[in-house]
Parts: C-alpha cells; sequence; structure tokens
C-alpha cells in the first residue's frame, strides 16, 4: 500500500554545550506502515530531511515522533511477482 501521511517530526539542534527541542508537522507520502520502519530507513530519513531544509551539520536525533493521520492512496503492484 501507499499511504499519505500527516506526521510531526522532532530533531535535536546544537546551541553551544546544550541542545534544543524542535518539532514540525509535515506531510509525506511513504510505503512504510509503521513508525518503526520510519525510522529505520536511513534513505527516507535524509529525503524528508532534505525537503524540510535540515541538513546542516547541527541537526542530530532527527525522527519522525508520531502519525496524526493516515490515508490510503492506493495499492502498489511494484513487488508483485509475476505468476507463470
Amino acid at each position: 500500500m501507499i499511504y499519505h501521511y500527516y506526521a510531526k517530526i522532532g530533531w535535536k539542534k546544537k546551541r553551544g554545550n546544550g541542545y534544543i527541542n524542535n518539532y514540525k508537522n509535515v506531510e509525506f507520502v511513504s510505503r512504510a506502515e509503521s513508525l518503526e520502519q520510519m525510522n529505520s530507513s536511513a534513505e527516507f530519513i535524509m529525503q524528508i530531511m532534505h525537503s524540510n531544509g535540515l541538513t546542516g551539520s547541527k541537526i542530530y536525533d532527527f525522527r519522525v515522533m508520531e502519525i496524526i493521520k493516515r490515508e490510503e492512496i492506493s495499492k502498489s503492484f511494484y513487488y508483485k511477482k509475476e505468476s507463470e
């Protein structure tokens, strides 16, 4: 399945000797079905960071915090095996 997500992302930004917590509500499209799948994929995390302009060296601990809303867009047949 392909899902359209409304979610909350969070990251820490280094300031002096400490960190500042930041949060933002975003929307994106993904095949992931849970928070664990989203946060374990490095490629997915980099795409979300880049689309929100968070590519600086002071960004730490970026992750999807919570899913606010999930809508099914369509079924994906990309992984469907061909029957002989």
